[in-house]
């Protein structure tokens, strides 16, 4: 789209009660998952009819933070806030959900801080998370465990971050260095 010569213009505001924490779109461009910290919901929003096809699904025990969709239509990832009174693996676990019939078909544990991000690979089932305990963790999601881990070193900050390119053959990690020197890319 030029926007020099065509300006864009909104197809539809669909209304919500709270704040949103993280949006994904799925690959063919017709569902928008919408996750909801502050009330622990996820919306699946059809963007062909601008509105949302089913009711809100809740996380009453995991909470939802962050979403990212998968290849599938209906399945997504996530990570929620968990209960401090869960083990930190537990509380940090990755969730694989299908929406179609409500289902947990997986959960990936590992971390042991809160996960900051979550990056589905654009050509096969492999995710790489990140938490702020200064890993990136990549795994696949026919099966449960973690295929690798990046450590970083302690001279890196909480704040990290991982995300596939375009080919899923390159990702990045980026997170700040302690007393604000730079970034680790």
């Amino acid at each position: 789209m030029d926007f020099a010569t065509t300006s864009p213009r909104m197809g539809a505001a669909i209304r919500g009660k709270t704040h949103v924490s993280a949006i994904s779109f799925h690959e063919d461009g017709v569902h928008l998952f919408v996750a909801s910290e502050d009330d622990s919901r996820l919306n699946m929003i059809d963007c062909l009819k601008g509105s949302s096809d089913r009711p809100a699904v809740k996380f009453e025990r995991e909470g939802i933070r962050l979403v990212e969709a998968t290849h599938h239509n209906h399945c997504v990832l996530f990570s929620g806030k968990g209960s401090k009174s869960q083990p930190a693996a537990q509380r940090n676990a990755i969730h694989y959900l299908s929406l179609y019939d409500n289902k947990l078909l997986r959960n990936f544990r590992g971390h042991s801080g809160d996960v900051t991000g979550i990056s589905m690979s654009p050509v096969d089932d492999s995710f790489i998370t990140s938490s702020t305990d200064r890993t990136a963790r990549m795994w696949n999601l026919e099966q449960a465990g973690c295929i690798a881990q990046l450590e970083l070193p302690p001279s890196v900050g909480s704040s990290v971050h991982a995300t596939f390119d375009s080919t899923g053959l390159v990702f990045g990690i980026t997170a700040p260095m302690a007393g604000g020197a730079g970034q680790v890319r």
